[in-house]
């Protein structure tokens, strides 16, 4: 039986009894955390002699063993997804760019490379009878900014034997043509705003300096009036009280329906910054109440490092289960390497793109998913070992020896978070969560967490 035992902060001698695997935790105190503990470790008899206690747990459901293990992600390299990194160029300036996008020599994926990833992942997707293929246009740059290969690559996917879902991350600042032209051949896109003018104009400037939310808003305006399926994906700095004002101005002035927002903690561009203690309070203290303001108006917010009621092998499908090229034609194992200067470049290249055919090399796949899986075994113990599943490889690992084993403030942020999460939805549920709906995502994710009274 996997039972986690979290102590609750302020509250001397009181516990999150959590079992993330079933979607149960609840509240109890000493006494009854070394009575579970023990059974759990297979002291069964410890309670022979608490018909109480025993009947209290029966009641819900303590005692159901715990569920098959899953599948190991990974595997055979079978993708029926596309993920088409078009260009390293940018019409916006952001200051905390992981790419530095704009500032390197021009790089464009051919309209050639594109045709061939379509075909690798509509062929896999026709032999594993699925019902669709997807593709995604994403870069280290501004996929609009590669135009005439975005509109050629769409047109080349909806002429394939099996239907395709195709998707855009864009910073939105389009022309009305392209916004046009974006609703009539895409299935939906995510933007990339930051809230308020004032933030996004600071953070995510034009090339001019001049400030983008006039028009990344006016592309919002016209996505809401043909009701297009869209999302929002924040990026949250310092000072924190921005994110929560920034939620509750997309909430209040568009009809975004969910937001994601991620925390950059890097003080220029091209790369990432590792938080500390303070940067890491402080981001979680403005999530929880950012999270409060989205619910308020009936919206959902996540962040992908606290995804309460999620059971996984793998924090993210990508590194298993995605077809990923770059401009230069490698094949990759995350959205963010898009070049040769990304400093985990060297361990995320696991093959090419040649004369049209795709070549995989397993030896380089299997050493990431390797060191992915030796991070993760490390976690075992840590009450987010199922919903962060070691976190995402590009912003926890270094290239350095040993590096994937590294430890920081973004696993202060998803273990707070988590442990806020299940204290507030056992707060509004009688005491009790319980999360037991299977859905089955990517790299087997197979729950997503759901609050009920007890």
């Amino acid at each position: 039986m996997e039972l986690y035992t979290v102590p609750i902060p302020g509250q001397a001698g009181r516990f999150i009894l959590y079992r993330p695997r079933l979607g149960l935790a609840f509240v109890g105190n000493t006494a009854l955390v070394r009575l579970v503990s023990a059974y759990a470790d297979g002291q069964t008899a410890v309670l022979d002699t608490k018909p109480a206690i025993r009947a209290f747990l029966d009641s819900l459901a303590f005692f159901t063993p715990d569920p098959p293990d899953l599948p190991q992600a990974g595997g055979v390299f079978r993708p029926c997804t596309a993920v088409l990194l078009l260009t390293n160029q940018c019409q916006l300036r952001c200051t905390y760019c992981y790419a530095a996008a704009g500032e390197a020599e021009r790089q464009e994926l051919t309209p050639e490379l594109g045709f061939a990833a379509i075909d690798q992942v509509c062929q896999n997707a026709l032999e594993a009878g699925r019902d669709r293929f997807e593709v995604t246009f994403h870069g280290g740059g501004e996929p609009t900014f590669a135009w005439t290969t975005l509109q050629v690559c769409t047109e080349y996917a909806r002429q394939k034997p099996l239907p395709a879902k195709i998707t855009m991350v864009s910073n939105g600042v389009w022309s009305p043509s392209q916004t046009a032209w974006i609703v009539d051949h895409l299935d939906g896109v995510t933007i990339s705003m930051d809230g308020t003018p004032h933030t996004q104009d600071q953070q995510r400037p034009l090339v001019s300096g001049q400030g983008s939310s006039e028009l990344v808003l006016k592309t919002i305006t016209a996505l809401d009036a043909r009701q297009f399926d869209y999302g929002i994906r924040m990026t949250a700095t310092a000072p924190w009280e921005t994110l929560p004002q920034g939620v509750g101005f997309i909430c209040e002035h568009t009809d975004c329906r969910h937001m994601q927002v991620e925390p950059a903690f890097n003080l220029k561009r091209g790369g990432h910054h590792r938080p500390d203690g303070e940067e890491a309070a402080g981001f979680s203290r403005a999530y929880l109440e950012a999270l409060n303001i989205a619910a308020a108006h009936g919206r959902s917010l996540s962040y992908s490092g606290a995804r309460l009621g999620m059971i996984t092998n793998a924090f993210c499908s990508a590194p298993y289960d995605a077809l990923i090229v770059n401009g230069n034609g490698d094949v990759v194992t995350c959205y963010e390497v898009a070049s040769p200067a990304h400093a985990l470049s060297g361990m995320s290249v696991i093959g090419h793109i040649r004369e049209g055919q795709v070549q995989i090399d397993t030896a380089a796949r299997d050493h990431l998913h390797g060191l992915m899986a030796e991070r993760r075994t490390a976690c075992q113990g840590c009450f987010c070992y199922w919903s962060c599943a070691g976190d995402c490889y590009a912003r926890s690992f270094e290239a350095s020896e040993g590096g994937h084993q590294r430890r920081d403030g973004r696993c202060q942020i998803n273990q707070h978070l988590t442990r806020e999460l299940l204290l507030a939805c056992m707060a509004e549920n009688g005491g009790l969560w319980c999360g037991v709906q299977a859905v089955p995502h990517g790299a087997r994710v197979v729950s997503q967490g759901e609050a009920r009274q007890a």
